[in-house]
């Protein structure tokens, strides 16, 4: 997989990542690319989704409010569906790291491509991620992490229901409820119906076993499900404090659990994300 993210006028490379090895220079390929995109917009009224070209497939995502131009290519084994929505969380946290409503794109862009360089650490971390979750290959091991984050969702219920007064209880209730609509209305759940069956109740907690393997992507759907439970955590911790929250987590087995499924979630790179949820301030 290599990717692109380019400023859609002017060519200029802002950010290049290979994990590929091209036969051509890089800069000669960004011109392309470039060119390509620019002769369909003329012509077309619109800019390139996808092409195959030289044994590999392309994935294209125009940003327009900041006109950039994001690229990623990879083997053809990869779905188009698959690499658009990776794209698509890389175009994501580009933006928001460095074209937020805080961060106004124009006055970071001033044709300095160096300030940029840390964001390939990011697209690092992706795509070790996205290779490790490639590794899961059998819809047996897919409904195992997915019982896996049930069970976790479940216990976190249990500790807001066993654990906190009436009142706490309806505080982050409603405050779970707020963050699930929000949830529900993100683009990349709206792109990806099986998040869709992600389900919330207060007398049941979450369901996530409904989710069907063969019509998901497994790394999108592991982020927005650790995204939830860590969005839990901080509601509860926020609601109770620290030190209460950490004695209630121990009263509820929840580092025994994370223990016994330690060969599973370090495979996965998952357990020290996970032990630090719950131990960390």
């Amino acid at each position: 997989m290599n990717i692109w993210i380019m400023e859609s006028d002017s060519g200029i490379t802002l950010v290049y990542k290979p994990y590929m090895d091209f036969p051509v220079n890089e800069d000669l390929v960004s011109g392309l690319l470039t060119a390509l995109n620019q002769f369909t917009m003329v012509e077309f009224k619109q800019g390139i989704e996808s092409i195959e070209m030289g044994g590999l497939r392309w994935v294209y995502i125009m940003d327009k409010d900041t006109n950039l131009l994001f690229i990623a290519a990879d083997s053809k084994d990869v779905t188009t569906e698959i690499l658009r929505a990776r794209l698509d969380i890389i175009r994501t946290t580009f933006v928001q790291q460095y074209a937020n409503k805080g961060n106004r794109w124009g006055s970071k862009w001033a044709g300095n491509v160096e300030i940029y360089k840390p964001f390939e650490n990011v697209i690092d971390e992706y795509y070790t991620q996205w290779k490790q979750a490639e590794r899961i290959t059998t819809v047996a091991e897919f409904f195992d992490i997915l019982g896996i984050f049930q069970q976790i969702l479940n216990l976190a219920i249990n500790v807001i229901g066993g654990h906190l007064s009436q009142s706490k209880k309806e505080i982050i209730y409603d405050d779970i409820e707020i963050m699930f609509k929000d949830y529900s209305d993100v683009e990349i759940v709206k792109k990806n119906p099986e998040l869709n069956k992600i389900t919330f109740e207060r007398d049941i907690g979450f369901n996530i076993i409904n989710i069907d393997p063969m019509n998901c992507d497994m790394f999108i759907v592991e982020k927005q499900i650790l995204g939830l439970i860590r969005r839990i955590i901080e509601i509860i911790k926020k609601e109770e404090g620290y030190f209460t929250s950490l004695k209630y987590f121990i009263e509820e087995n929840i580092f025994d659990y994370l223990l016994s499924n330690f060969n599973l979630l370090n495979d996965l790179n998952l357990f020290t994300f996970l032990l630090k949820l719950f131990l960390i301030k």
